[in-house]
């Protein structure tokens, strides 16, 4: 349990994970402004909302593969010496970043987004309301689970493959898969994961319901999950000398 505790302080209530995700929160803001102002409707500027929230949780995604490539100087020994057991680990790791996303994706629905509204349209539009509320949480948690999983599969693999000094190029990578769906000729196939995690919380705010394509994004999300627990497992114990550049 004080593991599963460690996570969810550095994730959500670390000074760093704090500044950093309110950063993140602006900038989503400034991009919430521009849609609703160019659509002057929050019924358009929904979509826009839920890329938004996808933002949030793949820099969210950043933290959490920087922890990952640090944990894992000590990890490899810890598996091998200690009680830890790896199912413990990742557990906890994910439980910490996806907490971390629906306290911020809250944050962000309930206090900021009126606020944005207010300025473009000129009233104060809450998107989240009682009836949607449960909705959107577990549209979120899904989304997240799905972003967070890819992010730790592609971190594992490149910590197995190539070294610790390789996961910088994790976001390059997670960040270039996104640019080319978002801009590929095929961005609203329901075959485009990324368009179907963000569609997700729309269809919540828009429908009040749940969107089937919900279990899709949830099984690619545990196939990914899957893939990069098989890679974690073969981690060798790394000198600290590779973990910290």
């Amino acid at each position: 349990m004080e593991l599963e505790k460690s996570m969810i302080k550095r994730f959500a209530f670390s000074p760093t994970a704090i500044s950093y995700l309110l950063g993140m929160m602006m900038l989503d803001s400034v991009g919430l402004y521009f849609a609703l102002d160019s659509v002057k409707s929050i019924g358009s500027g929904i979509m826009w909302y839920s890329v938004a929230i996808i933002l949030l949780v793949a820099s969210l995604s950043t933290g959490f593969s920087i922890a990952l490539v640090y944990h894992s100087s000590a990890l490899a020994y810890y598996l091998r010496f200690s009680k830890l057991k790896m199912y413990n680990y990742v557990m906890s790791l994910f439980l910490g970043a996806i907490i971390s996303t629906i306290i911020y994706s809250l944050v962000f629905t309930i206090f900021v987004t009126p606020l944005v509204t207010k300025v473009t349209l000129n009233q104060f539009y809450q998107v989240i309301k009682l009836s949607n509320a449960a909705q959107f949480i577990i549209s979120v948690l899904i989304s997240s689970f799905f972003i967070l999983s890819l992010t730790f599969t592609i971190t594992s693999a490149l910590l197995i493959k190539v070294g610790a000094k390789a996961s910088n190029y994790v976001y390059y990578i997670f960040f270039g898969l996104l640019a080319i769906s978002e801009l590929s000729p095929s961005a609203s196939s329901p075959l485009n994961p990324f368009y179907e995690a963000e569609n997700i919380i729309s269809y919540s705010l828009i429908h009040y319901s749940i969107s089937v394509y919900t279990i899709e994004v949830a099984l690619l999300a545990l196939l990914l999950l899957f893939l990069g627990n098989l890679a974690l497992r073969k981690i060798r114990a790394l000198r600290l000398e590779e973990v910290v550049w």
